[in-house]
């Protein structure tokens, strides 16, 4: 396990899976209490090693190993930064192109920092099932939860893979309205690995926002999947090809 300090100081925790000499780094951000476990992401790393890239996954603030209060979000931006700073950490390591892989709520982080992080673009990016909307609209007590998380953000909303803070719901919610809208300023290749059978978020959504993008993105439609997608291995192979085509 390897650190990297986040713009505010928050300690983040993060694995590697380096090949001999990787010409691709690939950076995976994961969902929210990630459903993949710690050895589904391991064979992936391992999937990903086997294939000649370095690949890194990252805990999220507020999950895992990281610092952070748990299933918090102060603000999303927060978010952003830790990004740029893991970003940093991995360049010093290799200096080479880097793809990011975000899934879920990564996937919505990954689509953010595309808008508004122009300076520096990575080489390209994957989202899978981002979380752009859910697929069942919250209860009508999470959603004045976190209308009025001003006064109570850190209040525990929902339950298990949903338990979140209302600070954090309303982050989320302000997120999804600012991807939606600004989806023209994203200028980098983009892979979207969708689930047609998802119960959690709005894959036709993501399927038109791809459509829709100023570089139109490449989207893999899976019918018979559900939200996670990774452990199987055709999306795997779809993965690395994709990433294989950005090396130095």
């Amino acid at each position: 396990m390897n650190r990297v300090n986040a713009p505010d100081g928050t300690p983040l925790a993060y694995d590697i899976y380096e090949s001999a000499h990787p010409r691709v780094a690939v950076l995976f951000f994961h969902d929210w209490h990630p459903p993949l476990g710690a050895e589904s992401l391991a064979r992936m790393g391992r999937q990903l090693q086997d294939a000649g890239l370095a690949a890194y996954f990252i805990d999220q603030r507020g999950h895992g190993r990281s610092g952070g209060h748990r299933a918090h979000l102060s603000r999303f931006s927060q978010l952003l930064g830790d990004l740029q700073a893991f970003r940093r950490a991995v360049r010093q390591r290799h200096d080479i192109p880097q793809v990011l892989v975000g899934d879920g709520f990564g996937g919505l982080v990954v689509l953010r920092y595309l808008e508004t992080q122009p300076g520096e673009p990575p080489a390209a990016a994957v989202v899978s099932n981002p979380a752009l909307a859910w697929r069942a609209r919250p209860a009508v007590w999470k959603r004045l939860a976190a209308k009025f998380a001003d006064v109570w953000p850190r209040l525990p909303t929902g339950r298990g893979s949903g338990f979140m803070t209302a600070g954090a719901r309303a982050e989320l919610q302000w997120a999804q309205r600012a991807v939606l809208t600004d989806s023209q300023r994203i200028e980098r290749p983009l892979l979207f690995l969708l689930g047609g059978k998802d119960g959690l978020v709005d894959a036709p959504l993501a399927r038109l926002f791809a459509e829709n993008l100023p570089l139109r993105a490449t989207v893999n439609w899976y019918p018979e999947l559900a939200h996670e997608v990774f452990d199987t291995r055709r999306v795997m192979d779809d993965l690395i090809t994709f990433v294989g085509r950005h090396r130095s």
